[in-house]
């Protein structure tokens, strides 16, 4: 089953990231150190390098992390961050535009 906290993505995105810091913070650092070498960052490679890292916490709390979810961290890290994920559009791209 999979847990969505609310109808909004990129708050789902924001409430994993606070409750996940560790884990959030080595999904930013593989997309920068990609962006380093001249790579596209791409938030399914970073999603599994999150998942290989054995960072993520088992609370049974926050969204459940797999390939959907991580469409939305990108999406999130786009916007503040201004790394050049690839995302297709989506309504949670007209929110807060």
């Amino acid at each position: 089953m999979t847990l969505q906290l609310t109808l909004d993505p990129l708050a789902d995105a924001i409430y994993w990231r606070e409750h996940n810091p560790e884990a959030a913070d080595y999904f930013i650092d593989v997309a920068l150190r990609d962006m380093r070498n001249g790579v596209q960052p791409s938030s399914d490679f970073c999603g599994h390098m999150v998942r290989r890292s054995g960072l993520l916490t088992r609370k049974g709390s926050g969204p459940v992390f797999n390939d959907h979810f991580t469409s939305n961290l990108a999406r999130l890290y786009k916007r503040e961050l201004g790394i050049p994920f690839k995302t297709r559009e989506a309504a949670a791209d007209r929110m807060l535009a």
